[in-house]
């Protein structure tokens, strides 16, 4: 019985440092790429970068960080000098026993010199 027990303790711990080793570098991409897209809406609210170049650039970051955006995934209004910039996409995780998806909503506003960041569905 005590051998059954340290056998399924070490395949849980062992599970679940397993999935959290392929679960975090996404986390990880998605929090940089949230920084980044609040840089990029603060400088967009100081330029004169137009909504399709800022998607651009949306594009550019998330690919640096390994997230598979397309320009239809991007949504960048721009009215004077307030700048909204956001987007969703789902990272697949082929676990063996359970594979499952995560979505992420990177989401920031810049509003005349304050910033609103967006949150994570």
């Amino acid at each position: 019985m005590i051998r059954l027990r340290a056998l399924l303790t070490i395949l849980i711990v062992g599970g679940s440092i397993y999935v959290g080793s392929q679960v975090a570098p996404a986390y990880y991409s998605y929090y940089r790429f949230q920084s980044d897209l609040e840089e990029l809406a603060m400088i967009a609210s100081y330029s004169t970068k137009s909504e399709a170049d800022i998607k651009e650039s949306v594009v550019t970051r998330g690919q640096d960080y390994g997230i598979p955006l397309r320009l239809e995934q991007v949504r960048v209004r721009r009215a004077g000098n307030d700048v909204s910039i956001s987007t969703s996409y789902t990272v697949h995780f082929d676990i063996p026993v359970y594979p499952f998806d995560l979505k992420f909503a990177p989401a920031t506003k810049q509003l005349k010199g304050s910033l609103h960041a967006g949150a994570n569905d």
